[in-house]
């Protein structure tokens, strides 16, 4: 099973830009740092991305999660999210596969 992500994930853009997702709400701690859900990743926009459009910087911003939910496993009211998380993009470009999910100790689908 691959691990929950917390609060410390390490989650990157196409363009190598850099998610930093925070839980909106309290949540139990996953690995020393509060689990993520679904909800928290909808509107999180990526730091140092590169995409540009006609030399304007226009970076990625999160639609929503296509796949990695856990269905069984709720945080905060909501599925849980593992390393397996791919996100959808407002520029088109999905996530790039999760480098880090912020802890190993925890573990679910």
């Amino acid at each position: 099973m691959p691990p929950l992500l917390n609060a410390n994930a390490a989650i990157q853009c196409g363009h190598g830009g850099k998610f930093m997702v925070v839980p909106r709400g309290p949540r139990p701690m996953v690995g020393g740092a509060p689990g993520l859900n679904v909800q928290d990743f909808p509107g999180v926009i990526a730091v140092g991305c590169a995409f540009n459009v006609a030399g304007a910087p226009v970076p990625c911003v999160i639609v929503s999660v296509t796949a990695g939910m856990c269905p069984t496993i709720m945080l905060g009211g909501a599925p849980a999210v593992n390393q397996m998380l791919v996100c959808a993009t407002s520029n088109g470009v999905p996530s790039i596969p999760v480098a880090s999910a912020g802890q190993m100790t925890v573990q679910g689908t």
